[in-house]
């Protein structure tokens, strides 16, 4: 404060120029360039992806993840259940390729590629939590069988989309591998599909020959073949062949009459509208006009009736379903309430219904939980359905990340790839609100299927980046000295 009240005059380096002081004045000389301000720190997610991987280069590891690219094919096409249609012959694919790949995971780093991700973590969690209610099942022996067969067949496929992809050239790979698969749905639901009550149903398959199975599925993988169709540089050709593939699929999904499937649809459309550009959400809308159009006119008159009811319409067939899925949905909860920890234990809420209504004087019905979610939570306990729903948010959260990423960045592919797999979670977890599918490989693939995808990803955008020739530091500009102004 002194100092400011001082006569003193300043010293030099600090002292402006004053009137009547000519002289040229230095130019303003500068310490070091200017740079551009430091970059906010680094995600963990980004400093796990860009570290080197040790196998990546592995010839071994290499064969491993193809064996696993065909697993994932064999389940995905559902393949072997057609050739033992046609052919009545068994040839055990799958003991061809998962053999292979598990040692890839064990031997390779796999294990701790796929939990990495704390989707995977909780997903584990939720088959740790099957395991820990079993013994508290209503009806053990049936239980035991479910969360063996689970965790044999299904749970596995956490670390085989999982473990194994190390580079985005494999994580593209996994992505191909799923739309080749929807390829052979279409073609298997072109072949062997027939109409009963209005409704398509699959000759072809045990899996997925229930009508809203079959649409569920054509739900998850149809946005695999949709990544082919996009991007700069496909062919036209490409383009038109994968356009028909789509069209086609959406027919079958409709062809089903599953009200649940229409309104997977309805979402898929809205979160498409939300994410892509201009062009594309008008071309999303034309599609969906004509599409909407085209159905009315071709679609049998008992499907269009049964989808119709979904907005009020009567139909008799599909009322009395609605009253049965309200019914084992109200149970479903009735069950979580009375039996929060444990649940009546896994894959046994048929069972416990049926047994208690008929306990109780009544005739029971039966029938699977018609959703997913309160299935977990009847059967496996609130804990199991706490994993179970927080892996999946993760997943969509890591996917979403990089997407949003990919986008802002200019990274093309990846962010199609991203985008193509949100709109198949999108649509298959709406379908599953409808239909019991919680101890299905479809679900651990996804959630592994994600943390590949997404370390891969980071990965691919990290190396591009300290790859690209820097750009040279801009300096400031230097103003011309300032004229002396005469006294």
């Amino acid at each position: 404060m002194g100092r400011l009240l001082s006569n003193k005059p300043l010293t030099p380096r600090a002292s402006a120029p004053t009137l009547g002081a000519p002289g040229p004045v230095a130019p303003l000389k500068l310490s070091r360039p200017l740079t551009p301000a430091p970059r906010p720190s680094v995600p963990p997610l980004t400093q796990a992806a860009i570290a080197p991987d040790p196998w990546e280069n592995d010839a071994i590891r290499k064969f491993a993840f193809y064996a696993a690219l065909g697993a994932l094919f064999f389940r995905f096409s559902v393949l072997p259940e057609v050739i033992y249609y046609v052919t009545h012959v068994q040839l055990y694919l799958l003991y061809f390729v998962v053999p292979p790949a598990a040692i890839g995971i064990l031997f390779f780093g796999g294990l701790q590629r796929t939990f990495r991700a704390r989707a995977a973590v909780l997903w584990l969690g939720f088959f740790a939590w099957m395991v820990i209610a079993t013994p508290f099942s209503t009806w053990k022996s049936g239980s035991i069988t479910r969360t063996m067969d689970y965790g044999r067949y299904e749970v596995i496929f956490l670390v085989l989309a999982g473990g194994l992809v190390v580079t985005w050239k494999e994580a593209r790979a996994v992505v191909y591998t799923i739309a080749a698969a929807a390829v052979v749905n279409l073609a298997t639901a072109r072949l062997f599909t027939q109409t009963e009550n209005g409704r398509v149903v699959l000759e072809a398959s045990g899996t997925i020959g229930n009508s809203n199975d079959l649409a569920a599925h054509m739900m998850l993988v149809l946005p695999f073949l949709l990544f082919v169709m996009l991007g700069r540089g496909r062919s036209i050709f490409i383009r038109i062949a994968v356009l028909g593939c789509l069209l086609y699929g959406i027919w079958v999904v409709l062809g089903t009459a599953s009200r649940g499937a229409l309104a997977a649809l309805a979402l898929t459309l809205i979160l498409l509208l939300a994410r892509a550009s201009m062009a594309q959400r008008i071309a999303a809308l034309a599609l969906a006009v004509v599409l909407g159009a085209g159905a009315l006119a071709v679609l049998p008159g008992q499907t269009r009736a049964r989808l119709a009811s979904l907005f009020g319409e009567q139909h008799k067939e599909a009322d009395e379903s609605a009253d049965l899925r309200w019914y084992v949905f109200k149970k479903s909860v009735e069950y979580t309430i009375k039996h929060p920890v444990f649940g009546v234990g896994p894959d046994q809420f048929v069972n416990f219904e049926g047994t208690s209504a008929l306990a109780a004087g009544g005739r029971g019905n039966w029938h699977a939980t018609h959703n997913t979610f309160t299935q977990v939570s009847s059967e496996c306990g609130i804990p199991a359905f706490l994993f179970f729903v927080s892996a999946l948010i993760l997943a969509w959260r890591q996917i979403a990340r990089v997407h949003k990423k990919a986008k802002r960045e200019g990274y093309e592919e990846i962010a199609n790839a991203c985008f193509c797999y949100m709109l198949a979670m999108a649509g298959y977890l709406s379908a599953l609100v409808f239909l019991s599918g919680a101890y299905t490989f479809y679900l651990p693939a996804m959630v592994g299927i994600s943390g590949a995808m997404g370390f891969a990803a980071m990965r691919q955008m990290q190396a591009t980046k300290a790859a690209a020739p820097a750009r040279p530091a801009m300096p400031l500009p230097i103003r011309p000295p300032i004229a002396p102004v005469s006294a």
